[in-house]
């Protein structure tokens, strides 16, 4: 079943809390995705979480009458900090380009100061491929087996004394 079916069978049951789990789950396995940020922002404005709801919808790129207060909170909160405002998106949603943004997130990202190079603007860094991953595993590696060695060099020098 696909996870806005099983999200609107949720919805129609009255289990907003459950429909807004399944759409956030996703947001983590997508990659920037408008029709799923709209839908959850829905879910949570029927949920009266205005501050989340904007958020989402802020980031869908609709503008609806009806989005505008929701969008108009989240925005207010981090007004001046535009850093805590690129901070609280989700992994998909930081883009390293404002051009990748849909217009209307864009438009708005720029009026907030911020330029096509994010990550030169407020010391924000956007989430993207590279090797930073792999450089962290090869030290983490490089660590453990530092204290493995460590500790064998140490149990024999023990059994060098001991014996």
């Amino acid at each position: 079943m696909d996870f806005l079916e099983e999200a609107d069978r949720e919805i129609a049951a009255g289990n907003l809390w459950r429909a807004k789990e399944i759409l956030h789950g996703q947001i983590k396995y997508s990659a920037y995705n408008i029709g799923l940020f709209e839908r959850l922002g829905i879910v949570l404005l029927q949920m009266n979480d205005l501050v989340e709801a904007g958020k989402y919808l802020f980031l869908s790129g609709v503008r609806k009458p009806e989005y505008e207060e929701a969008m108009g909170i989240f925005l207010k909160k981090y007004e001046g900090k535009p850093h805590n405002l690129f901070h609280r998106f989700p992994r998909s949603a930081k883009l390293s380009k404002i051009s990748d943004y849909p217009e209307a997130v864009a438009v708005k990202l720029r009026k907030l100061g911020f330029t096509d190079g994010l990550e030169k603007v407020h010391g924000v860094t956007p989430t993207t491929v590279g090797s930073g991953g792999k450089i962290a595993l090869v030290v983490s590696l490089f660590i453990v087996l530092t204290i493995i060695v460590l500790l064998i060099l140490g149990i024999v020098k023990l059994f060098e004394i001991v014996f």
